[in-house]
């Protein structure tokens, strides 16, 4: 929970639209399936980086 709070509040927000975002997407019905796999992937993306650029999620290290 420590690692929570040091995210900052620009990325809470940054999250919250990726998550506001892909959930319109997906529940609306003009938007193509394809492009709502895409959006959704590349939400998640964003999301991901951001936790990691937070210290939320570490990567496993590659390599020696």
């Amino acid at each position: 929970m420590e690692k929570l709070q040091s995210i900052t509040p620009m990325i809470w927000i940054i999250i919250g639209a990726a998550v506001l975002i892909s959930t319109f997407v997906l529940f609306n019905k003009a938007v193509k399936f394809l492009l709502k796999l895409a959006v959704i992937f590349v939400m998640l993306l964003f999301v991901v980086y951001f936790l990691v650029q937070a210290g939320v999620i570490e990567p496993p290290k590659l390599g020696n």
